[in-house]
């Protein structure tokens, strides 16, 4: 192997990303992951853990009011989420009791 034909393991895995069309799927992982720093550490408690498919955020709530709450807010929800991976990962957020 040539020299300029070396390549760091994070070029090869980024590549290897792409080309298995893995890339949204890590979007949604790292969306879920900004679910307790967007809502804060008490309201991530009180909720079941968030599940993403297809840009659709599910979480459960077990209290209607704080499902309630978290309905009208949705939409900053999203907004605080998809502007902290820097693009629209999530178009949706349900909230299920």
């Amino acid at each position: 192997m040539r020299r300029n034909e070396v390549q760091s393991i994070g070029d090869v895995l980024r590549l290897t990303i792409q080309e298995c069309n893995m890339t949204a799927r890590l979007d949604e992982q790292k969306a879920i992951g900004l679910w307790k720093p967007v809502v804060g550490d008490h309201i991530a408690r009180l909720c079941g853990p968030p599940a993403v498919k297809l840009g659709v955020m599910t979480i459960s709530v077990s209290s209607p009011p704080l499902r309630h709450e978290l309905t009208m807010n949705r939409t900053s929800i999203i907004k605080c989420i998809n502007g902290k991976l820097g693009k629209n990962v999530i178009s949706e957020i349900r909230f299920v009791g």
